[in-house]
């Protein structure tokens, strides 16, 4: 059985044969990349959990009275400061593994377009173009992934050293303290954002360089 691309032509050349398993091997890795990603979201939920069940875990060994934000033991604190660094390195992975899927797709788009003609009689049409889809997409999947990442990682780290710190002295130094936090926090947030948006920035360069176009 002869292979046949989408306009219904046989491939016949070595070059169009080899398109066509390099296609087909594109998509496998595609779905496979799709599940990784899926698996690093699972990963990273099970890692944001964590530190509540060993505040709960102490808290029930604990004299008893109503848990608080500023109540958290040290070792559990130290485990929201880790916990949220540990999660901004499981979104960069998240990142690269969402622009690797990208890449793969926009490869299988230039397959696509080599053998499809301007005529091609199709009752709907997929992308060609091996620009897209874009590495950042505004409210795509990926991006409301990494801000609420970025938000839970940066909350962590916040919280975890707002209990390490022994708050003493003056009214006004505590308050400088707890301000500069929420700062520290906001910076946290933030540098998940620009490394997301910076890689794909780097990425989208580098597609239209010398290295990484594509021609018949």
């Amino acid at each position: 059985m002869s292979d046949l691309d989408e306009s219904g032509q046989g491939v016949e050349s070595a070059e169009a044969k080899f398109l066509a398993d390099e296609y087909k091997g594109l998509i496998d890795l595609d779905t496979a990349r799709n599940q990784k990603l899926d698996n690093f979201l699972t990963l990273y939920m099970t890692l944001a959990a964590a530190p509540w069940a060993l505040y709960a875990l102490t808290f029930k060994e604990g004299s008893g009275g109503i848990p608080t934000i500023s109540t958290i033991p040290s070792l559990v604190a130290l485990a929201f400061v880790l916990t949220g660094i540990l999660g901004a390195l499981v979104a960069m992975m998240y990142i690269q593994v969402g622009f690797t899927i990208v890449l793969y797709m926009r490869a299988v788009n230039a397959i696509r377009g080599y053998f499809l003609e301007a005529g091609t009689r199709l009752t709907f049409h997929l992308p060609v173009s091996p620009s897209v889809p874009p590495y950042y997409a505004k409210g795509s999947y990926v991006d409301i992934a990494v801000n609420g990442m970025g938000l839970v990682n940066s909350g962590y780290i916040g919280l975890g050293l707002f209990n390490l710190v022994h708050w003493t002295g003056c009214l006004p130094l505590r308050i400088l303290g707890i301000f500069l936090l929420l700062l520290l926090s906001c910076l946290s947030w933030i540098l998940h954002i620009w490394y997301y948006r910076s890689q794909a920035d780097t990425r989208d360069r580098r597609s239209t360089g010398p290295h990484l176009k594509w021609g018949k």
